[in-house]
């Protein structure tokens, strides 16, 4: 790498311009540019009219997301929140989910956080979270949060909603297992992210946060 004082001492044989291009090569590439993108959080109420979870949880959820983001030039930020209503707290169907659509607000990530979502692929069990698109109209999609969903849960969503498919690596974001390691993206979903950043924010289909 050629050093800065090297490039200063040939900087009367350069021309501006190619003195700054050279400068700039040798600091490095330049940073990734940042893309923000708006969080709407729609929080189902009990019957009592209580949300199935406060504030301070999904902000918890949203500032994990919005830390394993940043790396691929992301920035996530809450920009609304609202309530669904009781018939909403408990997602136990494919219609269940389907009917979330309804609430879906226009060019933002929609995520509803719901007492509890059973798998309905095998309703024995229960899920923290799934990435979900309307059967009829696929393009309506949003992120299920279970009110039992862990701190990570929102992240590893959202790396489906931004193209990523499952890892079978432990502490990977897209991993379901958990070794107790610091939790990331590796490299290649880092790059999968930020080129999907990059066509979210060309097609203008998320408003900038």
């Amino acid at each position: 790498m050629i050093s800065r004082r090297a490039l200063l001492a040939t900087a009367g044989l350069l021309s501006a311009g190619a003195l700054a291009s050279r400068l700039a090569r040798a600091a490095g590439p330049a940073a990734a540019p940042v893309h923000a993108f708006p969080l709407s959080i729609a929080v189902a109420e009990d019957e009592a009219g209580a949300p199935v979870r406060d504030e301070a949880w999904i902000d918890a959820q949203v500032a994990e997301a919005a830390r394993l983001f940043e790396p691929a030039g992301v920035a996530l930020r809450k920009v609304a929140s609202r309530a669904l209503p009781p018939r909403l707290a408990r997602i136990e169907t494919r219609e269940d989910r389907d009917a979330l659509a309804a609430a879906i607000e226009a060019r933002r990530i929609n995520v509803m956080v719901v007492a509890s979502l059973r798998d309905v692929d095998d309703p024995r069990r229960f899920r923290m979270g799934v990435h979900w698109r309307r059967r009829a109209t696929p393009e309506r999609r949003c992120v299920i949060l279970s009110a039992s969903a862990l701190p990570t849960v929102l992240a590893h969503e959202l790396g489906h909603f931004f193209g990523l498919g499952h890892s079978g690596t432990d502490d990977n974001v897209m991993s379901y297992t958990r070794t107790g390691a610091p939790v990331s993206f590796d490299a290649a979903q880092i790059e999968k992210i930020r080129a999907s950043a990059r066509r979210y924010a060309a097609s203008k289909a998320l408003d900038p946060a």
